[in-house]
């Protein structure tokens, strides 16, 4: 159907880079049935830790009790598309990575290529962040 979504180009090839280095949650507001029947058709559930859905509470509301796991919240980064991803980023002092619409392949390559680095070697803060956000908030814009 037209209203079945795919991932984006790169997304797959993304969470298994990940997966090697880190912990891989998906925090997402849609059903939980939903989000399991699309990423396990896909093959990207393999490459995750956990799901937690809309039935487990808001994003921030579950980045928060991610948190009292243990992480820290310089070692947490929220990948999103939206102004409500990086909301609940903000809300619980974690790191934002934007998946910028129509620039999806390239966001996702770059998170290969650097974000994660960023993140793992401890240079996010700062500089990086804040390029992050303005890219995502122009893409936003229009």
């Amino acid at each position: 159907p037209d209203s079945e979504k795919v991932p984006f180009v790169g997304e797959k090839e993304a969470l298994s880079y990940a997966e090697q280095y880190a912990d891989v949650a998906i925090v997402s507001s849609a059903n939980l049935g939903a989000v399991l029947d699309e990423w396990e058709l896909y093959g990207l559930l393999e490459h995750t830790d956990i799901v937690l859905a809309q039935d487990a509470g808001s994003k921030a509301f579950c980045i928060g009790e991610l948190l009292k796991k243990g992480y820290s919240p310089d070692h947490v980064l929220m990948c999103g598309d939206a102004p409500g991803d990086q909301d609940a980023a903000k809300k619980n002092g974690v790191f934002y990575f934007p998946i910028l619409v129509r620039h999806e392949k390239e966001s996702w390559a770059e998170f290969m290529d650097t974000g994660l680095k960023h993140l793992l070697d401890g240079s996010y803060a700062g500089a990086y962040q804040d390029q992050k956000t303005g890219e995502f908030l122009r893409n936003l814009g229009g």
